[in-house]
């Protein structure tokens, strides 16, 4: 049995920690793939930040141009028809044309014009710069790149180009709402190349890699800058690591309690064979002394006299016997919480008198000197008069079985706060400090001194506690070796009963 115990015991240390290794491990596979996620994350949101504020900033362009092209005292749209095709022709240049330049005039026809026009209308005119804009000049804004379609429009775009600027502003908002969309909370700064290194803050020490945000030639590179990111990731992961945390102290406890429990049912198995060691002894003494007397009475003629002594051996030998099944019946019935209590109101010093009056034989036997205590109130409580009476008993029968030369027993009866509380203080050998926890539990027995050779179960002090809990109350002691004992057993006290009116 010991070495299953040991052998279950390794397996589970080897189980438990496997359970936090793998635990950890995959918490730390987490801690990188947030870390990955992170970087990939503010990378791809800067990335598209720059590119909406470059839309922004193309889109305005794009309107200014559509302004040129409306303008005419600065180009002129026209339109004719191709003599081969049939198809709309429209054509760009220059309102005032250089002299010296011989520039050709801009022509271009859309598939999805399906009108044949020999001269232009405000709604072709409009139908042009709308798709001329859309199409090609979008396009060149896309690429970067500058075309001449005209000499003017060319100039005017090469100096629009030249005076675009970065919105830092724009940029800033762009990006934090990319952020918010991949749930980062964390702060930042953005950073151009033109800006001094020591612009960035010294808590910042974690940057992206660098974007263009020129829409031409030369580029002008930006790049954000975060705090420590293992806060960020903390913060990404603090619903997983205190899972990870949740699951690992669970694994703990459970480990924990198990091999506590593993012990205490080892140790319970060691009580109960003390105990039924015991038992078998103290049954085995009372059958075999009522087996020779029934013999003696059968077999031999006895007189009238002898004969009631041996009856009077077999009834206090089956007296003995019945007490000891009682005591072993009251003890499961407890435990299965089986026991009905039929409470009824009992004045306590009432009560504690009628036990001591039955102990009074055993008390006069040792010559025990009992002191009491007793208020001038009667202490009433609501409470089984059999088992509370069992247990006052128990108490007592203690008090007999561990004392030494002259038994002083001193009962002191109280009231404290809404309980009433009686302590029952002897003389004897006393407890030591690393068994009074442990009384109480069910079969166990104080291995020391003379106390082992005293007749007992380990059952009385724990139906006693159990039976006090059952009532509402408490059931304590305090000992000190070769000084004594004093229990205190704390019952609530009966509501007060409003008195009955009288009817005239």
């Amino acid at each position: 049995m010991k070495r299953r115990i040991q052998w279950v015991l390794l397996l589970m240390v080897t189980c438990t920690l496997g359970v936090v290794g793998l635990q950890l491990f995959w918490s730390y596979q987490s801690y990188r793939t947030a870390s990955q996620e992170f970087t990939r994350d503010i990378n791809e949101a800067l990335q598209k930040a720059v590119q909406q504020e470059q839309d922004a900033r193309r889109k305005e362009l794009l309107r200014q141009y559509r302004g040129w092209l409306q303008d005419t005292s600065l180009v002129k749209i026209s339109c004719h028809l191709d003599p081969i095709y049939h198809t709309t022709k429209f054509s760009l240049a220059d309102q005032h044309p250089w002299a010296p330049e011989k520039r050709e005039p801009f022509v271009i026809g859309f598939t999805q014009f399906t009108q044949k026009l020999p001269k232009i209308t405000p709604a072709a005119k409009a139908y042009f710069i709308q798709h001329f804009t859309a199409d090609l000049v979008w396009k060149n804004l896309q690429e970067g790149s500058l075309y001449f379609y005209t000499k003017q429009l060319g100039d005017k775009m090469d100096t629009a180009y030249a005076q675009n600027r970065l919105n830092p502003v724009r940029l800033e908002k762009l990006f934090q709402q990319q952020l918010q969309h991949r749930d980062i909370t964390a702060g930042f700064e953005l950073i151009s190349e033109k800006q001094p290194l020591n612009a960035i803050p010294s808590e910042f020490n974690y940057a992206t890699r660098a974007y263009n945000v020129s829409l031409r030639k030369p580029q002008q590179l930006v790049r954000a800058y975060f705090p420590d990111p293992n806060l960020v990731f903390l913060q990404r992961m603090k619903w997983i690591i205190g899972s990870s945390l949740l699951l690992i102290a669970t694994a703990i406890f459970c480990f924990g309690y198990t091999i506590n429990t593993l012990f205490r049912q080892k140790k319970l198995a060691e009580l109960k064979n003390d105990f039924v060691n015991n038992m078998t002894h103290e049954l085995k003494t009372p059958v075999a002394t009522i087996s020779l007397a029934a013999e003696a009475i059968q077999e031999f003629d006895l007189n009238k006299a002898s004969a009631d002594e041996y009856v009077g051996i077999i009834r206090q030998q089956s007296g003995r016997l019945s007490g000891l099944i009682d005591q072993i019946l009251k003890s499961v019935a407890l435990e299965q919480e089986s026991v009905a209590l039929e409470k009824k109101s009992i004045c306590l010093q009432e009560l504690v008198t009628n036990v001591l009056a039955q102990h009074k034989p055993q008390l006069e036997l040792v010559a025990a000197t009992v002191e009491t205590h007793f208020p001038a109130e009667r202490l009433t409580v609501t409470a089984d008069e059999l088992h509370l009476g069992n247990v006052l008993a128990t108490l007592l029968d203690n008090a007999l079985k561990y004392r030494k030369d002259h038994l002083q027993l001193r009962l002191t009866l109280y009231k404290q706060a809404k309980h009433a509380v009686l302590e029952i203080s002897d003389n004897g050998l006393g407890i030591a400090p690393e068994h009074q926890a442990k009384v109480f539990e069910k079969f166990y027995r104080v291995p020391s001194g003379d106390v082992h050779n005293v007749k007992g179960y380990g059952l009385g002090l724990s139906y006693a506690q159990a039976m006090a809990q059952r009532h509402g109350g408490t059931l304590m002691l305090r000992s000190q070796l070769d000084v004594g004992t004093t229990f205190t057993l704390s019952i609530p006290l009966a509501p007060h009963e409003a008195p009955t009116p009288v009817v005239a």
